[in-house]
């Protein structure tokens, strides 16, 4: 990824000498770099595999260090970073769905087949995830930006595309789906977890 965006420098706008009087490869490894961990986990969880998530965040950042240009230093790189992502993984799962059609049973389609996981002794992290996996798509994205990489909602709105009110009714129903989840598989293990009750709206 480093090697890719160090090729381009040279022909960037602001190869020079950026408002800081850093470079831009200078002030992209400062403002971008640092987030890659949290865009990687966040890619994984959506994508369920690890490897589609590093191609999907390595087209972000080579997406984003070509528009770097007219982002403006001192705002919020990360939420920056992310809509990117989003816009990201939108089309490759655009991309995966036609060529689906063509392959139905390819190579993505058997790691991410049914099956039947051994019981656990207690409930894990994994179970957490496992539990996560299984809330829709829509709702999953929100409970990621909000709850795990603690977004704002107006961020997360921004992000994703969608009004605030959005965001807020799907992390609403997001958190109602998962404490089932969860509470399934605490009830099919003998065990008892104590969560709040929601309210019906």
């Amino acid at each position: 990824m480093e090697n890719a965006m160090t090729e381009q420098a040279g022909n960037h706008p602001l190869a020079v000498n950026g408002p800081q009087g850093l470079s831009a490869e200078r002030r992209f490894e400062l403002e971008a770099m640092p987030h890659l961990q949290d865009l990687t986990r966040t890619a994984s969880r959506l994508m369920g595999d690890r490897t589609r998530a590093e191609d999907v965040v390595q087209e972000a950042y080579l997406q984003a260090w070509k528009s770097f240009s007219r982002f403006e230093t001192g705002t919020n790189c990360r939420a920056w970073l992310y809509k990117i992502l989003f816009h990201c993984i939108h089309h490759y799962r655009r991309k995966w769905f036609r060529l689906s059609v063509v392959k139905p049973m390819d190579e993505y389609t058997e790691a991410t087949a049914a099956y039947t996981a051994p019981i656990p002794e207690h409930l894990t992290d994994e179970d957490f995830v496992a539990a996560l996996d299984k809330v829709p798509s829509d709702f999953r994205a929100v409970i990621l930006l909000v709850d795990v990489e603690e977004f704002a909602y107006r961020d997360a709105a921004d992000i994703l595309g969608v009004p605030i009110g959005t965001v807020m009714s799907r992390l609403n129903r997001g958190r109602k789906i998962l404490r089932e989840q969860l509470s399934g598989i605490a009830a099919e293990f003998g065990y008892g977890i104590s969560m709040e009750k929601e309210a019906d709206a």
